[in-house]
């Protein structure tokens, strides 16, 4: 039986969400994501979604907007009740929906992620998607409360914090796909937030010695 057109884009999401995470966004070819979709048009992406980049977008959103409906309701909560430049509590409106999301659903949606952290092409359609709006703006408020910082070094610490994140996520993907020991979701959520408020708060500069011990 045809699929309908829904379930063919669907179908496409899906195999597209993975074959970017398994071989990267400007890797993976439309003919294989089409074939992987189960469709016998080799053109069907074009046909859905236009080229590469309506793909890409397409993957993002359609993900994306569950996830912000949580990030929303939490800025504006911080917001009414004055807590609005409060790191831990924006660190957890950035962190904590896509942690709920991912490890409630399956999918390749976190190692997606991971391969459109180091992808200009991937970074350049997604942050200029209506649905990146609530993670920039999360950005632009933390980096406000790194005055400490030079300026490039405030948006490299927030740049790091957002690698730790999204690669620890991606990570618990793989091992429940894998099969290995993993976190519990609420461990993952309590754990990658430490650690990220932790990145953000670090020092600046680390004193350290060390003593190279001659051969004899």
């Amino acid at each position: 039986m045809a699929r309908s057109g829904e379930e063919a884009r669907t179908a496409l999401l899906d195999a597209a969400e993975r074959l970017f995470a398994l071989q990267g966004v400007e890797t993976a070819s439309l003919r294989d994501i089409s074939l992987a979709a189960g469709q016998r048009n080799n053109s069907a992406v074009q046909y859905h979604f236009g080229d590469r980049e309506g793909l890409v977008a397409a993957v993002f959103t359609r993900r994306m907007d569950a996830i912000n409906e949580m990030r929303r309701a939490m800025i504006a909560d911080l917001d009414k009740t004055h807590r609005g430049d409060d790191m831990t509590g924006l660190a957890a409106a950035l962190m904590v929906p896509l942690i709920e999301y991912v490890t409630s659903h399956d999918g390749w949606y976190g190692r997606f992620l991971v391969r459109t952290q180091f992808d200009h092409f991937a970074q350049t359609v997604k942050n200029a998607l209506p649905v990146s709006v609530p993670v920039i703006e999360i950005v632009r408020r933390l980096v406000a409360l790194l005055p400490e910082l030079e300026p490039r070094a405030r948006q490299t610490r927030v740049e790091q914090m957002m690698t730790h994140y999204i690669g620890t996520v991606a990570n618990w993907e793989w091992a429940r796909d894998r099969g290995e020991r993993r976190m519990s979701p609420s461990d993952l959520r309590d754990d990658v937030l430490a650690t990220s408020v932790g990145i953000l708060r670090a020092p600046t500069r680390m004193q350290f010695e060390f003593t190279l011990k001659e051969k004899s």
